[in-house]
């Protein structure tokens, strides 16, 4: 049920982001910057059409996410330790009652399918990864060689010994959280 829960908070930050790029890409459509690859000027590209390129690698997250969703929405309730139990529960009522569309139809596989678990760190891999490389790309892009981003004092520091430096340490917190989301994967 926790996870249940959270992943209706995570579809809507998500949702949210994605509404924030697209929006973003629609006011400034008219920006031309130049298109890299491996770190070199290759041709111009619009500035929306970069943004948009995140929100779409966002939206599979969103739909995958929502995909997960369905699968988390089964209820295993009054399945017993592996074959159903003998006091009548009535699951369908359960699940009605605590919210959840379905109940699980196999008690076996109702009782040790870890799927979701798998699945949901998968997906938060998955979703790291994206925003991660749009992080990285906007800390590249803030940076005085490139200097197509300005990047608010709120989300951002400067250096005691360097004044004249801002550092991004808001998007390298994204980077360095994407790490840690991959390495749950692994334990």
């Amino acid at each position: 049920m926790w996870l249940r829960e959270e992943l209706k908070t995570l579809h809507t930050f998500l949702r949210a982001l994605i509404e924030v790029l697209v929006l973003r890409a629609e006011h400034e459509v008219d920006i031309l910057m130049p298109g890299y690859t491996h770190l070199q000027r290759a041709q111009p590209i619009r500035w929306s059409h970069w943004l948009m390129s995140y929100a779409w690698a966002l939206q599979r997250d969103l739909e995958r996410l929502d995909e997960l969703s369905t699968r988390v929405n089964v209820l295993p309730l009054g399945s017993g330790a592996l074959a159903g139990n003998p006091f009548n529960v009535d699951r369908e009522f359960l699940a009605q009652e605590l919210g959840f569309a379905k109940v699980s139809d196999n008690s076996l596989d109702g009782t040790s399918s870890r799927d979701y678990i798998a699945e949901f760190l998968f997906w938060a891999s998955m979703n790291a990864v994206h925003l991660s490389k749009l992080a990285e790309d906007l800390i590249l892009y803030c940076s005085k060689e490139f200097g197509y981003v300005t990047l608010s004092d709120a989300y951002s520091t400067g250096s005691s010994l360097m004044p004249q430096k801002k550092n991004a340490d808001s998007l390298e917190l994204i980077r360095g959280k994407a790490g840690r989301v991959f390495g749950q994967e692994d334990n």
